[in-house]
């Protein structure tokens, strides 16, 4: 066998070697720790409309409709992104104005925590009551507030 018939195999052997190497690493075994999840919990945004809050003696619904992929037991906390008002109650966009919500008949302040378990791959609502309290200037243009709506995963 000549040198050149050797060099020219070594060359094939190498660069199908090199190859090989290259399609085992991007398709290799990955070891990792932890668990695999599916995507959280989505929910869909509520809003508010304070004046018909207002008109109404009873409070107003606001459903908190959630989907979950899977199966989720979580606490569900509210957290007032307005002017904390250091009680049970939101804040209500304006000076003076204050909503309280329920779950049922347990009022749930800023903090509060609401155990709740979803089933999985359908659409459900947890109900809640806003009530407006303390309603200085309901008919104030710029009345807004935000509540942010938090689920810690069991």
């Amino acid at each position: 066998m000549s040198t050149t018939t050797r060099f020219q195999r070594l060359a094939v052997f190498g660069l199908i070697s090199t190859c090989s190497s290259l399609a085992f690493a991007v398709g290799g075994t990955i070891r990792f720790s932890g668990a695999i999840v599916e995507p959280a919990c989505t929910v869909q945004n509520q809003t508010i409309d304070m004046k018909t809050l207002a008109a109404s003696r009873t409070g107003g619904k606001i459903p908190l409709n959630v989907y979950c992929n899977a199966n989720q037991s979580v606490q569900i906390s509210m957290q007032d992104m307005g002017t904390a008002t250091g009680r049970k109650t939101f804040d209500g966009g304006v000076a003076g104005a204050e909503v309280a919500i329920s779950h049922g008949a347990a009022p749930v302040g800023p903090g509060d925590v609401i155990n709740y378990s979803f089933k999985g791959k359908q659409a459900m609502s947890v109900p809640l009551t806003a009530t407006l309290r303390k309603a200085a200037n309901i008919d104030a243009a710029a009345m807004h507030s935000s509540v942010l709506v938090s689920f810690d995963y069991r």
